[in-house]
């Protein structure tokens, strides 16, 4: 209708828009991750967090495929119908949503991103606990610097 080609319209929703916005959308949940993790154990809650979020997606895209199969659509061909499609997407990207959706926003904790969410010294995960574990032989003692014995020796 305004002269851009529906292919490179495709294109640019699905490839440089859709990453965009997941990117962005991605950003808070971040934020929370990395204030909900222990002292030195981010990367590895951000790992296990965006595995779990990778695996979610593919097992989203086998459902998906089964609910267009199931709902008797077909997609490839001369002989398309896509007469199913208005109510798979009032069901399952409006309607699905708003009921996982709106009961999760009660799991989003209520403090300011200033706060911190678990008092990690009450649970033992301070920074003198993590200190304790050196090794003698690889301490460091001198400029205060100590060596974690749980580093390779050769990366010392």
């Amino acid at each position: 209708a305004i002269g851009i080609p529906d292919t490179v319209l495709f294109l640019l929703g699905n490839a440089v828009f859709e990453n965009c916005v997941m990117t962005l959308w991605a950003i808070p949940f971040s934020a929370i991750y990395a204030k909900m993790a222990a002292p030195g154990m981010e990367s590895a809650v951000f790992a296990y967090t965006v595995g779990i979020a990778n695996f979610c997606g593919m097992v989203s895209s086998i459902l998906g495929s089964g609910v267009i199969r199931w709902s008797g659509m077909v997609t490839v061909g001369d002989t398309c119908d896509f007469k199913a499609l208005p109510t798979l997407i009032v069901s399952f990207r409006i309607t699905v949503p708003m009921l996982v959706g709106i009961p999760a926003i009660f799991l989003v904790p209520n403090v300011l991103q200033t706060e911190y969410l678990i008092d990690w010294e009450e649970e033992g995960w301070s920074q003198a606990n993590s200190d304790v574990v050196q090794s003698s032989e690889h301490g460091n003692e001198e400029d205060g610097l100590k060596e974690d014995s749980r580093l390779e020796p050769h990366l010392l």
